[in-house]
């Protein structure tokens, strides 16, 4: 095994996300992933009207490369896995992944067993009181995407809704009904092999016995101290008196403990049915909240069908509504691929151009189709099949100029205020050694959610009220799920794992997972590299391009942004936490998490001296590696 220590703070296809499954039934499993499975309604010859035939014909879609591209293998500060890795922003996670894996656990095992740890070692951001989502794809090409993210409570009304936004959005009546535990349980249903209680034996013990607070969580907790101070419970896991907790101090969680021992003694259903939904539901009446016990009844998780496109030969396969991510990150590569994009150098000025170009429609793009869609009609996909067509991206007005900027208001006009997303989010993936694959986004929206904790449980609830719009297909209604920038995604070729990608960072996701991909796909970085390189941001509104101070691109290049007409930001705030993974052609995976928010990747290796028939169930070696701490 081998560990590696971060430093401190640093989408023709067709389109497969027609209705979502019941929970427990998941659908029908998309084609392979070494093919694209969609070709998009709106690009059907059939359907072309007689105005249409008298335009011009569309460009011819991109052919794969040929050869074939090749990923760069290894890299200097990757980490290496033969038998299955885990990345993720907390050592005590990753190393509860890795274990699980070393313990003859699969993927979905190791993501169960690393979330639930995160709820206890990362509140900020995991969580069993908030949401997110997982893209699941297993060794036999199956891919599946799991919808966990937080509802409406059913006596949530827009009026009710925007007040609470107006007067901060946290508190009680911002917390959705969680998802979480539902969605894990899910996963771990349909496609876990370990006993569920096993899988949260670790959470529990940290939270029991407690863990030394890591240098990110405790910057977490100072930023929202303020608000966590007025809470009696959150004070009393997180602060000594009035100061929160620093880092390196013991932070022990017995009421958590105690609602993760329910859990693995009486099963999910105990977080929304049994005594831990009566104290949530008693709680939010004493204290102006919104869900009721009938509330945490009625919520599923979803099975969604990933949204699927290709790009330069390989499948990806992405979050579909109610993620805005995926929309985005689909939109943008899309068009990357047919504006030629990788042919200019990295870090060019026309490189960045071409790709702020693209993120500017795409941004503007998602609003229009990512909303829950067991709540809207068939209209939004149905733009959604136009939105990813080539010869709708080529055709657009107005078309991108390879040597000017859009100004953003010609784009699309501004459809009201648009409230930034919260970056705190997290992510991690998993792989193990039979090429089951988990990629995971989680979040209580803003860092440390609501700020408040369920009296006698220790759950902190998420505030993702406040992502709900106040008109348009994202307005809130009871039981409906809020629009989402996160953005997991796992992308393959020739029916093997490639990559898997996701990142936290609120509005800024569908541009780090992009960036990432480019990185890898077009620039031919080993996985460290591709995570460590500068990122730029550009949402559409506000018109500017931010740029990490930090690691910003060359002077030329910002240089040339500004010729083209870009109004470019220098912003001492990183971009993303990309915790991901590449396997190479020899199907080793390498690992890397993200230097700027701190963290772990681990692999887990197979002991070299043992014949391969042996090896199996033999105890996997371990080997660990550190980079220093800056």
């Amino acid at each position: 095994m081998t560990l590696h220590r971060r430093s401190r703070p640093r989408w023709a296809l067709v389109l497969a996300l027609l209705a979502a499954c019941e929970a427990r039934t998941p659908p029908a499993p998309p084609a392979a992933s070494g093919a694209p499975a969609l070709a998009s309604a709106a690009a059907a010859p059939q359907a072309a009207s007689a105005a249409a035939a008298t335009t011009a014909a569309p460009p011819p879609e991109p052919l794969p490369p040929e050869p074939p591209i090749a990923l760069a293998s290894g890299g200097a500060r990757a980490v290496r896995g033969d038998a299955g890795l885990v990345t993720s922003v907390e050592e005590n996670a990753t190393r509860v992944g890795a274990d699980v894996l070393r313990r003859g656990g699969n993927a979905i095992d190791a993501a169960v067993a690393v979330a639930f740890a995160l709820a206890v070692t990362h509140p900020s951001a995991g969580n069993i009181g908030g949401g997110g989502f997982m893209m699941v794809r297993l060794a036999n090409g199956e891919t599946q995407a799991v919808d966990f993210r937080e509802a409406a409570p059913a006596s949530v009304t827009t009026e009710s809704n925007m007040a609470m936004v107006r007067a901060g959005a946290f508190g009680y009546a911002s917390a959705g009904v969680p998802g979480s535990v539902a969605g894990l349980a899910l996963a771990h249903e349909r496609f876990g092999t370990r006993p569920l209680a096993e899988l949260l034996a670790p959470a529990i013990a940290l939270a029991r016995k407690g863990h030394r607070l890591g240098a990110r969580q405790a910057l977490t907790l100072r930023w929202a101290w303020p608000r966590l101070r007025t809470d009696r419970a959150a004070s009393a896991i997180w602060g000594r008196g009035k100061a929160p907790l620093a880092q390196g101090e013991l932070v022990r969680q017995l009421d958590l403990a105690r609602t993760l021992e329910t859990l693995a003694a009486e099963g999910p259903r105990a977080f929304y049915e049994g005594a831990i939904a009566r104290k949530i539901a008693a709680a939010m009446r004493e204290r102006g909240g919104h869900i009721s016990e009938a509330d945490l009844r009625a919520y599923q998780a979803r099975w969604r069908a990933p949204l699927r496109f290709s790009y330069r030969g390989f499948t990806v396969d992405t979050m579909p509504p109610p993620s805005m991510g995926g929309v985005a990150l689909a939109e943008i590569m899309l068009t990357l691929e047919r504006l030629k994009a990788h042919e200019a150098p990295v870090d060019s000025g026309l490189s960045l151009h071409l790709f702020v170009e693209a993120a500017k429609r795409a941004y503007a793009d998602r609003r229009k189709v990512s909303a829950d869609p067991d709540f809207v009609g068939p209209e939004p996909a149905q733009l959604l099949a136009k939105l990813l067509d080539g010869g709708y991206l080529m055709g657009r007005a107005p078309a991108v100029d390879p040597e000017r900027a859009t100004p953003a208001g010609d784009i699309a006009a501004p459809a009201g205020a648009l409230a930034p997303e919260s970056p705190q989010t997290t992510h991690f993936s998993v792989i193990d050694a039979q090429g089951n694959a988990v990629s995971c986004t989680t979040t209580q929206s803003a860092s440390f959610g609501a700020r408040i904790v369920i009296p006698g449980t220790g759950i902190l609830l998420g505030n993702a009220m406040g992502a709900f719009s106040e008109t348009g297909i994202n307005a809130v209604a009871p039981g409906k799920r809020m629009a989402s920038s996160m953005t997991p995604t796992i992308v393959s070729r020739d029916d093997k794992v490639a990559l898997l990608l996701g990142s936290p960072g609120g509005d800024t996701i569908p541009n780090t997972v992009a960036q990432v991909l480019r990185n890898l796909v077009d620039h031919g970085m080993t996985i460290d590299e591709a995570v460590r390189h500068g990122r730029i941001h550009h949402q559409w509104l506000p018109d500017r391009v931010r740029v990490e101070r930090l690691t910003p691109p060359p002077q030329a290049a910002l240089d040339d942004l500004a010729r083209r007409g870009h109004a470019v930001v220098l912003d001492p705030m990183p971009i993303g936490d990309a915790n991901n993974i590449l396997v190479d052609a020899a199907g080793v995976a390498w690992g890397y998490a993200d230097t700027r928010e701190g963290g772990t990747a681990e692999g887990v290796s197979v002991p070299a001296k043992l014949e391969p028939a042996a090896q199996a169930d033999a105890p996997q070696a371990t080997e660990q590696v550190e980079t220093p701490r800056k």
